[in-house]
């Protein structure tokens, strides 16, 4: 991904869903989402439910997107072209 200005500071990897756990906060819907990358590294984050799919289970094939190295959204990929 190439952005200008921001090149190297925003960007995004594809992933496989390892866990998601949704929860509350003051009535506010999250959701921690463990996520595993082809180079064989994990990591973990915690999004608003506005930043994940709705439906996401483990085992399921994303788009991690980044800012300043920390995930901000996770998307469903692209579905493929014929």
């Amino acid at each position: 991904m190439r952005t200008g200005y921001a090149h190297g500071v925003l960007g995004e990897r594809t992933a496989v869903v390892a866990d998601v756990q949704p929860y509350e906060v003051h009535g506010a819907r999250h959701v921690t989402v463990a996520l595993a990358f082809p180079d064989g590294t994990f990591t973990q984050a915690q999004l608003g439910e506005e930043s994940v799919p709705e439906g996401l289970r483990p085992g399921d094939p994303v788009v991690v997107r980044f800012a300043m190295s920390v995930v901000v959204a996770v998307e469903r990929p692209p579905a493929p072209s014929d």
